[in-house]
């Protein structure tokens, strides 16, 4: 029998039918199954081939080997092993083999020509790789050794991935002992531009953001046994994606995203600031190992809910935002609580937050919500009682930097004197707001999941759905589930009714002190947490009861900012060195000036050249200035002084952080 005509042969698949990986330069890489166009002359080749994507003009040019080399500086992906063939990527005769032949700048090199798939969609120089004719781009596979992600995740469609389905990565590293995650070439991104200012931006994502074609698990075995893949990418993500960022991958969140999770269904993400061994905090701890821990990841998304979000920041050393709380920016998420939760973003780059949000805010939002106005703010009050004592002299220090007044603003003495109508005279403002947010949350809780899985179940009634139903809880959860059956009928509407009250009032005194950014406590420069240890019994209920005024901006639906400004040392019961944890502050602004507050924050450090970018590891953290450096093992004169009699914040003097026994006594903060 002939032969079939090649011309006459149906056409090739633009996807492959399986996930391809290969190493080149003894570096892991997955080979993107979406087919960018098919290579002249290269049907001879059967093997998966490593090329380098080139214009004529760059081919021709007497600088070419430069070019070559400076892709090797500029991008994480692209290797020498690129370059031994070239593919033209704006060449369109199937012949340019012979021309090239002729060519002896590169008597190693193959030269082919490439006929576009989608001539709307130009290939830009980089890393490629031939495969059965066909163009593909080259991802490499990064370990994920602190285990911060759920999986990997690519877009199956490279030129619409803001409505593609996703497909999770299925590698593991070259040792096989851990989960591998693609990343493209940076070379394949021009750069940032009005249509796409994120473009290059490779972000992960908290697991509460759904993704088509992947699954959300809320680090719960019994919810990821729950639900199939999600059938839709949410509004936010897809937002992100439009405008240029690369999502590559779901990070781990506590069980579903209440703090300090006991991590039985999913192993923690490891920390790699200090000493290595310090617990994983906050509800984004996954986000939070993944940024301090690897050069190749640019930013994080999450959703903040009650101080999750922004505790991870601070506990890891990252720069973040809280958004002030928006509907329209967490539609469609998996978030517990709708009205005490906000969209947050993360970075080891300031500037980076601020790209994010600016693109978020501006595109996503009505220009009537967010007002940047360019009116700085005139003074900054502190809430002195609940700050421990380097954390605060630290933000008295930073608020001096700004040529305004600076005064501590005592909510309890202030709340006695002038409290709203509505609140019984008698009631100190601790008492009227102790447990209102953690109630509220708790209902809202009940609300979102059990509604879920009492839908899910009707659905699906089989006796092994109902057996999935009766799974194991994280303690932490199981306290939600136990405040959920306590609540009263009144509860939830009589909590929220106290949270509406307290921020009117709390308004008001605001507009008082003429609208003050306020400076926030931290669990940052408190005592070391060593995931080593049994962690002590968590109660989530208690925490918030006693540090409900940690959930300020949450409460306030205010914006939020962390940022890592020092480090503070400790002697390490791991190590046996001393090591370092990192010091932030933290700020709070009027509602919807997001961006105000950024550039505000912005302006401070580089008008007094701190830091506003940091690296990745347990060194990375800013060098504090002299005046910053409270630890000495002699310096204990004066502790005392640092925690108020009103109560508050009882942490311990900073001198008792240089002793090896506080690494073994993990204590709420």
């Amino acid at each position: 029998m002939a032969a079939p005509d090649r011309k006459q042969s149906p056409p090739l698949d633009r996807h492959l039918e399986r996930q391809i990986f290969t190493t080149v330069d003894n570096v892991q890489y997955f080979v993107h199954p979406q087919r960018l166009g098919r290579v002249g002359n290269a049907s001879k080749l059967r093997d998966i081939v490593p090329v380098t994507g080139l214009t004529l003009e760059q081919y021709h040019d007497e600088s070419c080997i430069s070019t070559l080399e400076r892709f090797v500086v500029a991008d994480d992906v692209y290797t020498t092993g690129f370059g031994h063939r070239i593919v033209t990527i704006d060449h369109q005769d199937p012949t340019v083999d012979a021309k090239a032949g002729a060519d002896n700048k590169f008597p190693l090199h193959v030269v082919h020509g490439l006929i576009l798939e989608d001539s709307e969609h130009p290939v830009r120089p980089g890393p490629y790789f031939l495969y059965n004719e066909g163009l593909h781009q080259a991802w490499r596979l990064y370990p994920d050794s602190l285990r911060a992600f759920n999986f990997g995740v690519f877009p199956k469609s490279l030129h619409q991935a803001e409505n593609s389905a996703f497909g999770p990565v299925t590698a593991l590293s070259q040792d096989g002992l851990h989960k591998a995650i693609a990343v493209p070439s940076r070379l394949y991104y021009s750069d940032p531009s009005p249509e796409k200012p994120l473009a290059g931006m490779r972000f992960v994502v908290d697991d509460f953001f759904p993704v088509e074609g992947v699954k959300t698990t809320l680090s719960s075995e019994s919810w990821t046994s729950f639900y199939p893949p999600s059938s839709k990418t949410c509004h936010l993500i897809k937002h992100l994606i439009g405008l240029g960022a690369i999502m590559v991958g779901k990070t781990k969140v506590s069980q579903f995203g209440i703090l300090h999770s006991a991590w039985v269904d999913v192993s923690s993400p490891k920390n790699p600031r200090a000493d290595g061994y310090q617990e994983a905090l906050g509800s984004s701890p996954g986000a939070g190992s993944a940024l301090a821990g690897y050069k190749w990841i640019d930013c994080a998304v999450g959703i903040d809910t009650l101080g999750g979000f922004m505790e991870t920041a601070e506990w890891y050393g990252l720069f973040a935002l809280r958004l002030s709380s928006s509907g329209v920016l967490l539609a469609e998420t998996d978030m517990p609580s709708m009205r005490l939760s906000a969209i947050a973003f993360m970075s080891r780059s300031l500037k980076s937050v601020q790209q994010a949000a600016e693109a978020s805010i501006s595109r996503i939002e009505t220009a009537s919500t967010h007002k940047n106005s360019s009116t700085p703010p005139t003074n900054i009050v502190y809430l002195g009682h609940r700050f421990s004592r380097p954390n605060l002299e630290l933000s008295l220090h930073l608020a001096n930097l700004v040529d305004i007044p600076t005064e501590e603003f005592d909510m309890e003495t202030s709340w006695a004197t002038r409290s709203p109508p509505k609140a019984p005279s008698q009631d100190p403002l601790h008492t009227y707001m102790e447990d209102c947010a953690w109630k509220a949350y708790c209902h809202d809780f009940g609300q979102r999941y059990y509604e879920s899985m009492d839908d899910y179940a009707y659905k699906n009634p089989s006796a092994e759905t109902r057996d999935l139903l009766r799974l194991y809880w994280d303690d932490a959860v199981e306290s939600v589930w136990r405040e959920v059956d306590n609540l009263s009928n009144e509860d939830p509407e009589n909590c929220y009714a106290r949270i509406r009250d307290f921020a009117e009032w709390f308004d008001k005194s605001m507009e008082s002190l003429e609208e003050p950014i306020v400076l926030l406590p931290t669990v940052a420069g408190q005592r070391p947490r060593s995931r080593v240890y049994s962690p002590s019994s968590y109660a989530p209920t208690a925490h918030r009861m006693t540090n409900w005024d940690d959930t300020l901006a949450a409460i306030l639906e205010r914006p939020q900012v962390i940022l890592p400004v020092g480090k503070i040392s400790f002697s390490s019961a791991i190590s046996r060195a001393t090591e370092a944890l990192p010091l932030c502050i933290s700020m709070m602004s009027r509602r919807n000036t997001d961006l105000e507050l950024l550039d505000f924050v912005t302006n401070i450090m580089e008008g007094n050249k701190l830091q506003v970018e940091v690296e990745v590891g347990k060194d990375a953290l800013p060098q504090a200035k002299e005046t910053w450096q409270f630890f000495k093992a002699s310096d204990s004169d004066g502790d005392e002084e640092a925690s108020s009699e009103k109560g508050g914040d009882k942490s311990p003097p900073p001198g008792e952080l240089d002793g090896s026994e506080s690494e073994g006594s993990p204590e709420d903060d």
